[in-house]
């Protein structure tokens, strides 16, 4: 499982810049990030290679943020790696709240949120079937 950072920035031009300088100028690397956006502020989702130092160095820096666990699922060169991770959680019951993938190659995965308290449950049945778990 990873962390997953969830920080709320203003929805201004240069905010979501100042922030990935902000990890850049403390060798901070994002591994992935999606960005929403809603009427009164962008919702930054993002993971990255220190998560502690990133939530010290936010706080630090009054950023609203939280965390969460997320699974990060490698996904391989096959054409329906993104079909088979839902449906494996999926034929075992196992609801995902959102997900979202980074396809950058030799280096993809798709993120997945689930309830807390299946998340142990979820990793190993894509253990089980197959699927590489990125830590």
């Amino acid at each position: 499982m990873m962390i997953q950072l969830s920080v709320f920035l203003d929805d201004r031009p240069g905010v979501l810049a100042k922030f990935i300088k902000l990890l850049m100028d403390n060798k901070i690397f994002i591994r992935a990030l999606t960005v929403a956006k809603t009427s009164e502020y962008g919702l930054l989702l993002v993971l990255v290679d220190k998560p502690e130092q990133t939530v010290s160095l936010l706080e630090e820096k009054d950023y609203l943020l939280s965390t969460t666990d997320v699974i990060a699922i490698k996904l391989n060169d096959k054409p329906n790696a993104l079909y088979q991770i839902p449906k494996t959680l999926g034929d075992n019951k196992i609801n995902i709240d959102y997900c979202y993938s980074t396809l950058v190659k030799d280096d993809s995965m798709l993120i997945v949120r689930v309830e807390d308290d299946i998340i142990e449950e979820a990793v190993k049945i894509l253990q089980k079937n197959g699927f590489s778990i990125i830590v």
